[in-house]
């Protein structure tokens, strides 16, 4: 399963269920929030990068979920009071953390190459029988990455709109901000994220293969390797160019299952080395 979808909830179901859990009533709180758990994990460690991180945040929101219930007055639908309270707890988190390199990545990739005993355990995990190299859900690792680079308000707002779906209304009011504040972030970090990709990805330009994602499928044996995918391309009759090119990665950002997928092993592991590099780095 991809981004996981937003539970499609009533008003007039959500509202009876917020009046009961408001009274103290604990299944109530149950049916309310149990639903929006793994939408609220995959967002989180999407935010994050790290699981552990974000299993420990998840945890933080819903015990503040769990405190300010009562407080809740329906100003806003339940979806929109609980995200704000993640997103307020991610960027909180990410404040405290350096912003990530454009090219950590890359950083990586020629550290770990240049290594035999790193490549020799690459390919050892990749033989695992439940292991399986999905370039798309490489593809949605490489996003948030770079999304890491993004200061956290900018990269809150392109997660909320671009990958979960919410819109600017509702993104804005997640984010405790005017619309128009909130559609001048999501300007800016799609302005950046697509200067970023410019001869960064192949799969988004027409220079050919990302030979990151070709490398790693290429080193997974072949019954191991999901569909190959040589290059991104636009919606038929849609004009090919940094815009449109950054959308149609987008609506493969959204359909990949990052946060539980067949490679998530190897991302897990990938995310930690980049945050531990990320971190550790002198400030420049």
């Amino acid at each position: 399963m991809a981004v996981h979808p937003l539970p499609q909830v009533s008003p007039e179901e959500e509202s009876a269920l917020v009046t009961r859990a408001r009274e103290g009533d604990r299944a109530a709180f149950g049916s309310l929030v149990e639903p929006w758990r793994e939408p609220l994990f995959g967002y989180i460690y999407r935010m994050v990068s790290l699981r552990q991180d974000a299993e420990d945040l998840l945890q933080d929101v819903l015990v503040r979920v769990l405190e300010g219930i009562r407080e809740y007055r329906g100003e806003a639908r339940f979806k929109s009071w609980l995200f704000g309270i993640a997103t307020h707890v991610c960027i909180d988190h990410l404040r405290h953390k350096k912003r990530w390199r454009v090219d950590a990545q890359l950083i990586g990739e020629r550290e770990a190459t240049a290594d035999p005993e790193k490549v020799a355990g690459l390919r050892q995990l990749m033989q695992q029988t439940d292991f399986r190299y999905e370039i798309r859900e490489h593809i949605a690792f490489c996003f948030s990455c770079i999304a890491r680079t993004l200061p956290p308000e900018e990269q809150a707002a392109l997660m909320l709109k671009e990958v979960l779906g919410f819109t600017a209304q509702e993104a804005a009011g997640i984010l405790s901000v005017s619309e128009p504040v909130f559609r001048h972030r999501l300007a800016a970090a799609r302005a950046t994220m697509i200067g970023d990709y410019e001869g960064l990805c192949a799969l988004i330009n027409k220079s050919g293969v990302c030979h990151q994602c070709r490398g790693l499928r290429e080193i997974a044996a072949e019954d191991h390797r999901g569909p190959d995918l040589v290059q991104i391309e636009v919606a038929p009759g849609v004009a090919v160019n940094a815009e449109n090119l950054f959308d149609a990665r987008l609506s493969i950002v959204r359909d990949a299952d990052l946060e539980n997928g067949r490679t998530r092993a190897m991302h897990d592991i990938f995310y930690k080395q980049v945050a531990n590099r990320e971190e550790s780095r002198q400030t420049e």
